[in-house]
């Protein structure tokens, strides 16, 4: 007896799997030349998913069946990463970035490599070299980038979950754009082992989901850290910037809402940073090899240059803001903005004219080191991961909807 109901467990959980794909496979012929995953054609992502050999799973497999992409700045063994660009991608990764293996040892199935802005650098997903990704629930939008694909895989149903990486706003930015929930760590909150990066100061790996339950599950599969749903928000006190719509909501779920104004001033030495770091991130490569770069990646490192002198005295700016903010949010437990700091990008908007007023609350948050959990078009920034989740699952439990963008 007990022989058969362990077989019919098995059975149970392996139809589980053969669902999932399934459902993967249907999405990704769906939108097929939507340009959102990096491979030529569904053929081959649809054969390499049905022949994954994945185990039966532990019981602490809290991923289980659960599929998954990963933005191709992450290393997958066997799969090229191209970084979004014409000069990678040449060769297959010889080794699994640590983020990917800690999914798959969670049981998850992962579906394929996403298309990105070209080197993460961007927030429209544009690209020139393997197509412009489109937004599957908004045809006129950009689905914001740079893990414009990521975000655009999800909302197309090709898979549950996923990864993306953020330096100003790149998980945050595309969930709002195409409706779905990204959460950007503190740095080193996870490994960037095997992740190619931009700005590394600044540059994070992110989950990213449809709802906040699914992505405190995933931040639970890459750091241990088990998130519970809290009874409500009393007691807390959140700061509101920019007349954020839904502060209503969390005064509903018990908190006191305060006004509260973002450190703009920090963005001056964060753009020098991150702009200095990305011309070293790219000196073997730039000008030597600017031919193969798109225009607007080109213009962007043609205006980072700076010298020693500039980059010590920005990085000094940088922690003064950091440390007056942090004084300013004393009392302060949380704090909700749009994501968006204004209109989504449209399809074929000019990204270097729309993208510092875009991400103009993004790039704030990722300036001060804080984490912040995207819900759509709405960002609630913490101390902790784990507090942006807990206020996320506490406003998802009481019917919160993913808001839209505008």
């Amino acid at each position: 007896m007990e022989r058969e109901t362990a077989e019919a467990g098995a059975a149970q959980v392996m139809a589980e799997r053969e669902a999932a794909i399934a459902r993967s496979a249907e999405a990704i012929r769906r939108h097929d030349g939507h340009n959102i995953l990096i491979e030529t054609g569904p053929e081959p992502v649809i054969d390499r998913l049905a022949r994954h050999d994945v185990p039966a799973p532990a019981v602490s497999a809290e991923l289980w069946a659960w599929t998954f992409v990963v933005k191709d700045m992450i290393d997958v063994a066997g799969l090229p990463t191209t970084r979004g660009s014409a000069l990678y991608g040449g060769e297959e990764a010889l080794t699994t970035a640590p983020c990917v293996e800690l999914l798959e040892r969670a049981g998850g199935l992962l579906v394929g490599k996403t298309n990105q802005h070209e080197f993460a650098w961007g927030i429209t997903s544009e690209n020139p070299h393997w197509g412009d990704v489109r937004n599957p629930r908004h045809p006129h939008l950009s689905p914001g980038g740079s893990s414009g694909g990521t975000a655009a895989a999800l909302a197309a149903g090709i898979a549950r979950v996923g990864l993306g990486t953020d330096t100003g706003g790149s998980v945050r930015i595309p969930a709002a754009c195409c409706g779905v929930v990204g959460l950007r760590p503190r740095a080193g909150a996870v490994s960037a082992e095997g992740v190619a990066p931009l700005a590394p100061m600044f540059d994070v790996v992110g989950p990213m989901s449809t709802s906040v339950a699914d992505c405190a599950q995933v931040w639970r599969a890459l750091t241990g850290e088990a998130v519970e749903l809290p009874p409500s928000l009393s007691g807390l006190v959140i700061g509101v910037a920019e007349g954020c719509a839904q502060a209503g909501e969390f005064a509903e779920l018990g908190a006191e809402i305060r006004e509260i104004a973002l450190p703009y001033d920090i963005l001056s030495p964060y753009w020098t940073i991150v702009g200095a770091q990305a011309r070293r991130t790219h000196e073997a490569t730039y000008p030597r090899a600017a031919a193969s770069y798109s225009e607007g990646v080109r213009r962007k490192l043609d205006a980072a240059g700076t010298g020693h002198r500039e980059y010590r005295r920005a990085v000094e700016e940088l922690a003064a803001v950091r440390a007056r903010f942090s004084g300013e949010m004393s009392g302060v437990d949380l704090l909700i903005s749009p994501t968006l700091g204004g209109p989504a990008p449209r399809v074929g908007c000019d990204e270097a004219a729309v993208r510092g007023e875009v991400g103009r609350f993004t790039s704030v948050v990722s300036a001060l080191g804080l984490p912040a959990l995207a819900v759509g078009d709405l960002q609630v920034v913490g101390r902790r991961e784990a507090d942006v989740l807990r206020a996320g699952l506490c406003r998802e439990a009481r019917g919160g909807g993913i808001p839209e963008p505008r």
